[in-house]
């Protein structure tokens, strides 16, 4: 059965606050992840879309997934080992396990981009954040 979600109606995390990284300004929406939906869903990635607000930045850091953004508003400067790319609307951009990355927003708009991540082992890594 086909899953249907507005990103705004899902809701938004502050990254420094939910996972303690090194961020400011960054928003995360799971969009899905290992718990949407039923056991019939495989679950091997998990969609996510993040808003970085202008003068905002996610550090550099790594994992042990791989990673593909794709920019729907903005521009991004990558940070990291892709360092100085510059990522505006309609780029994607994929991040290879373990290698590191980040982003911070450039000019007074706010960068968003979906994100998808594989998951990895029984996929602990795809799991959103729960409500208490």
């Amino acid at each position: 059965m086909v899953i249907i979600k507005n990103i705004r109606d899902v809701k938004g995390y502050d990254v420094k606050e939910a996972y303690g990284q090194d961020a400011e300004g960054v928003t995360i929406r799971w969009i899905s992840e290992k718990r949407t939906g039923g056991e019939e869903y495989l679950h091997n990635f998990a969609l996510r879309y993040f808003v970085i607000e202008p003068s905002g930045y996610l550090n550099p850091h790594k994992h042990p997934w791989e990673q593909e953004i794709a920019v729907t508003r903005g521009r991004l400067q990558v940070l990291g080992h892709g360092k100085g790319v510059i990522l505006g609307v309609g780029d994607v951009a994929y991040f290879p396990a373990n290698e590191e990355h980040g982003f911070k927003t450039i000019g007074d708009e706010p960068g968003e981009f979906y994100c998808v991540i594989g998951c990895i082992g029984k996929g602990e890594n795809c799991l959103g954040i729960s409500e208490p």
